[in-house]
């Protein structure tokens, strides 16, 4: 028997967190800011909530999208 998977496009693996009422989503860049500089303008959504870019740690090459309550969706004019 075969198993077969495919590549998520356009999802990143995170870990949540909650701490002391912070809640933010830790990502591990094992190419460091090559991965992250293309990542730093984007909102991620998980489990429904919209998350920003705040931080990074060099030397653990982790990012940090904290949650952001500051977001709107802009969509395209109708004519």
């Amino acid at each position: 028997m075969n198993a077969i998977a495919t590549i998520a496009k356009n999802e990143l693996a995170v870990q949540a967190t909650d701490s002391f009422g912070l809640k933010y989503l830790t990502l591990d860049l094992p190419e460091g800011w090559d991965t992250l500089k293309n990542l730093t303008n984007k909102v991620l959504k998980y489990n429904g909530q919209t998350y920003t870019y705040r931080s990074w740690n060099s030397d653990r090459n982790e990012a940090f999208f904290y949650l952001d309550n500051n977001v709107v969706t802009v969509s395209p004019r109708s004519h």
